[in-house]
């Protein structure tokens, strides 16, 4: 039986249209450095040698070893070298993972920067025997394409990603504020699954807290103080980004999808859609017909 905390976080990677590819298949030599843009996120896979990663947000260089996996988030310029005590050459596969939909931006959000995945963690001593796996069947689907290999090294980037965050939440520290990180708390998990699924529900911090067996005051400070916003807060951005979609993938009125999202009246909905994204929902319908790469 899948948890609350598997299906919120199912529903909204499945709405996420993160999509992932293999970016390029390197051989690191002495000297060399690889660099990436910030426009997108990646996904390093070390092979063979030791490296250094080197981004704005680290104070100094991430050592990465043989069958390390780095995650950098969209946003973060980064550099990859080889460690200066390393004897030979390094092969790096990196995946390019595009955040560019709606959802997608919502799991960005609840990540930090990076995520590095040890081949063997240092606190438990446990090697994380799916890496070498999975480079295999990379590398294979490269070797020898077949019918399906564009969608077969996309799934597997999938997994790569979400294996990465499972290990990121297995070290997470309590007091870290994300809305992924604060679906491990039945409570929180149990109240977003409540939202996710009846975004329409006339939800108050009473009812929820009700739903979830707390008092009032107990549900919205543990709320606020483990997902970093109110649950009001989180609904309202949670309603917007469902908005969001609905003008971009359907035909709906705008007065429909005000309902569907919670809002009986059409001005209330248009004026916070318009605090939300600086259009008001006819102008955003409309923008994205004329420029259909924002999709």
């Amino acid at each position: 039986m899948l948890s609350s905390f598997s299906d919120t976080f199912f529903d909204i990677y499945r709405l996420s249209g993160i999509a992932g590819k293999i970016h390029s298949i390197s051989t690191l030599l002495p000297g060399e450095i690889l660099e990436f843009s910030p426009n997108h996120g990646y996904i390093h896979i070390i092979q063979k040698e030791k490296c250094l990663l080197t981004m704005n947000d680290l104070e100094h260089h991430l050592e990465l070893k043989h069958c390390d996996i780095a995650v950098v988030l969209p946003g973060n310029f980064h550099s990859i070298s080889l460690s200066t005590d390393a004897f030979q050459d390094a092969k790096i596969i990196t995946c390019t993972i595009d955040f560019s939909g709606i959802y997608g931006s919502a799991i960005a959000e609840g990540l930090p920067a990076f995520i590095h995945v040890p081949f063997t963690c240092k606190a438990t001593n446990i090697i994380a025997e799916w890496v070498p796996i999975t480079v295999h069947a990379i590398q294979q689907e490269l070797k020898a394409p077949s019918i399906g290999s564009q969608i077969m090294l996309t799934r597997i980037i999938d997994l790569l990603f979400i294996w990465s965050i499972r290990c990121w939440l297995s070290t997470v520290e309590p007091n870290h504020r994300s809305w992924i990180s604060a679906l491990q708390e039945p409570m929180i998990s149990k109240a977003m699954s409540l939202m996710h699924n009846h975004p329409h529900f006339d939800w108050t911090v009473e009812e929820l807290a009700k739903c979830t067996n707390y008092s009032k005051s107990s549900f919205y400070k543990k709320f606020t103080e483990s997902v970093g916003t109110t649950p009001i807060q989180y609904l309202k951005s949670l309603r917007m980004r469902l908005a969001s979609e609905l003008l971009l993938t359907t035909q709906k009125s705008i007065f429909h999808i005000a309902e569907l999202v919670g809002y009986s009246s059409q001005a209330a909905f248009s004026r916070v859609f318009s605090q939300t994204f600086n259009y008001s929902p006819s102008e955003f319908r409309e923008s994205f017909k004329n420029n259909p790469a924002q999709e």
